[in-house]
Formats: structure tokens, C-alpha cells, sequence
């Protein structure tokens, strides 16, 4: 549209033309100016060819610059979004988790609490067993240790009294035993 302008601009020039300045226009200038018109007129045709092409190109990929824009603007205000809900509830969250700490450490310590209680008990009762296994076992050598003595002492009087005395009175006295143990 701008170049058919032009170019009714340039055929008016033409007409219009006074005598003294058709001297001045020589037959070179005449050329240049349909040369100059010819340029215009290819030119004007160039651009009315790839101008839409191009500017349509540009245009779509402007256009889909704004939807990826538009897309992650969209994602961005999601996690805005998304991190302004947890910041509103992380004192609640920070809470909870104390709350769920403290009573996991009180379950902690209950519980070993009652493991210590358990084990005391346990090693309660093996001392009590060994306490009474040594009792047992010293009562077992005590009577040991005095049926010793009283073997021993008994012994020492036989052969005092065999030393001393006529045997006679000890077989009577291991006969009356003998017949004591039939009845």
C-alpha cells in the first residue's frame, strides 16, 4: 500500500512538471527514477511475500513463549502457593513433631526402665540361687568336715580304749549292737 503511494507520488512529480525543469530532468535522470521505481516495486513485492512468513513465525513463536511464560508462571504460583501452606502450618508441624518426639522418648525410657527392672530381677534371683547354692554346698562340708571330726575323734577313742583295755568288752558291746539292729 506504502509503495503504490509512492509511486502515484512520483507519476503526479511527473505531471506536474514545469518546462524549465524538463530541461534539467535529462534522459539519465529519467532512468534512475523508473530504476528507482522498479527497485521500489521488487522490493514492495519481497516484502508482501515474506514479510507475512516471517512476522507470522515471530508471532508464533512469541506466542508460544507467553504459554511456556504463562505455564511456569502458573507452576511458580503453585509452589508459592504450595511453600506459603507449609510455612502457615510449620509451627503446627514443628509441634507435632516435638509431641511425637517426647512421647517416643517417654516410650524409650518406660521401656527401659522396665528392661532394668527386669534385669534386676533376673540377677536378684541368680544371686538369691547362688547365695542358697553356697549355702547348700557349705552345710554339705560343714557336716562333712564334722563326720570327719567325729570319725576321727570316735577313732581316736576305739584305739584309746584298745590301748587301754581288754577287747572283750567291746566284742560284747558290738554283739548287743548287732542283735539291737536285728530287732
Amino acid at each position: 500500500m506504502l509503495l503504490h503511494s509512492l509511486a502515484l507520488t512520483l507519476f503526479l512529480a511527473f505531471l506536474q512538471e514545469t518546462p524549465q525543469e524538463t530541461v534539467i530532468l535529462d534522459e539519465v535522470t529519467r532512468w534512475k527514477i523508473i530504476n528507482f521505481a522498479l527497485f521500489l516495486l521488487g522490493l514492495g513485492y519481497l516484502i508482501a511475500k515474506f514479510a507475512p512468513r516471517f512476522f507470522n513465525a515471530r508471532s508464533a513463536d512469541i506466542q508460544k513463549a507467553i504459554q511456556d511464560s504463562t505455564g511456569l508462571k502458573i507452576e511458580a504460583e503453585f509452589r508459592s502457593s504450595e511453600i506459603d501452606r507449609k510455612m502457615a502450618t510449620l509451627s503446627d508441624e514443628v509441634k507435632r513433631l516435638r509431641e511425637e518426639g517426647d512421647a517416643e522418648m517417654q516410650r524409650a525410657h518406660e521401656r527401659l526402665q522396665h528392661e532394668t527392672q527386669l534385669e534386676l530381677e533376673h540377677i536378684r534371683n541368680n544371686t538369691r540361687n547362688e547365695i542358697e547354692a553356697l549355702r547348700a554346698e557349705a552345710a554339705v562340708r560343714v557336716r562333712r568336715h564334722t563326720a570327719g571330726l567325729a570319725i576321727d575323734a570316735a577313732e581316736r577313742r576305739l584305739r584309746e580304749n584298745f590301748a587301754r583295755q581288754d577287747q572283750a568288752p567291746l566284742l560284747d558291746d558290738f554283739i548287743h549292737l548287732v542283735e539291737r539292729g536285728r530287732n
